[in-house]
């Protein structure tokens, strides 16, 4: 007689040479804990014999030119650990005989499987089924981030950094790096002409040099808190003189002595406090 599930053999009550049946049970003890069995067919329904099904693992593989079943026979129960190494757009299912419930096995996954005799049933929870959970949640790219998706699947998230433009112009929802910081910082030559025009969102340390007496205008796009440095330079001239727009305040409410000397150098540090006012102070004059 051999047993219903792994075929193991039952020697007849006092029969002879039983170490051969023995020995013989041991090896596919053996089998049913740790073997392997391959199995490769490109399509169709292929009903596993009794050396086939014995083994813990099945390692299903090549290539599917169509949907493969493989058929536990009715009545055999058990459990295996099934591995589908498979390629082709098609499915590989593990079923029984007894024609109950049937088990697909997700291309390129490994999953255990259990048969009552007339069902196989995963043990636990599929692949399968917890792709199709995370394919209803969502990776969502929130703010300075660009990327996302459904978690069916790898989703990369990229980080939306900001450009030294991006900074300098307060851009909303960037990341910084110290790269575009260092090269928001550069710093940014004014145009030299009657009334010298100062957009703020072009950098934070500004030069000019003077080619005439000049009118420094209010700047435009001013951000409170914004702070830096100015460089106003004389000429090979010199002798140029600045008259300051209505935003800025200075110390005792009087606005610096330049220097006058031709191609010297004074710098001054703004702070903007609001729209419409901007501390100047002198730092220093006269550099060479």
């Amino acid at each position: 007689m051999a047993t219903t599930n792994k075929s193991l053999n039952e020697p007849a009550f006092n029969s002879s040479n039983w170490d051969v049946p023995l020995n013989e049970n041991f090896d596919w003890i053996d089998e049913s804990l740790g073997n392997v069995t391959s199995l490769n067919a490109t399509s169709g329904s292929i009903t596993l014999t009794v050396s086939q099904y014995r083994a813990l693992a099945l390692n299903v593989t090549g290539t599917l030119v169509g949907n493969v079943t493989y058929e536990i026979p009715s009545g055999i129960g058990g459990q295996w650990i099934v591995r589908n190494a498979t390629s082709g757009a098609f499915t590989v299912t593990i079923t029984s005989g007894g024609a109950g419930t049937s088990t697909v096995i997700a291309q390129g996954s490994i999953e255990a499987v259990y048969s009552d005799g007339t069902n196989i049933r995963a043990i636990g929870v599929t692949e399968a089924a917890v792709n199709a959970l995370f394919a209803d949640r969502d990776v969502i790219a929130g703010a300075g981030l660009t990327g996302g998706g459904d978690l069916s699947a790898d989703v990369t998230l990229s980080a939306d950094q900001a450009t030294a433009t991006d900074y300098r112009t307060n851009v909303a929802d960037k990341l910084l790096n110290p790269n575009g910081v260092w090269n928001a910082m550069a710093e940014v030559t004014l145009t030299d002409g009657a009334t010298v025009s100062w957009d703020m969102s072009t950098g934070f340390d500004f030069i000019v040099t003077l080619g005439g007496n000049r009118t420094l205008s209010n700047p435009t796009n001013t951000k409170v808190g914004q702070k830096g440095r100015l460089i106003i330079q004389q000429d090979g001239t010199g002798s140029r003189t600045v008259t300051w727009g209505s935003d800025y305040m200075f110390a005792n409410n009087t606005a610096p002595t330049l220097s006058t000397a031709a191609n010297s150098v004074d710098v001054l540090y703004y702070d903007v406090r609001a729209s419409n006012y901007i501390i100047v102070t002198l730092a220093g004059r006269a550099f060479a």
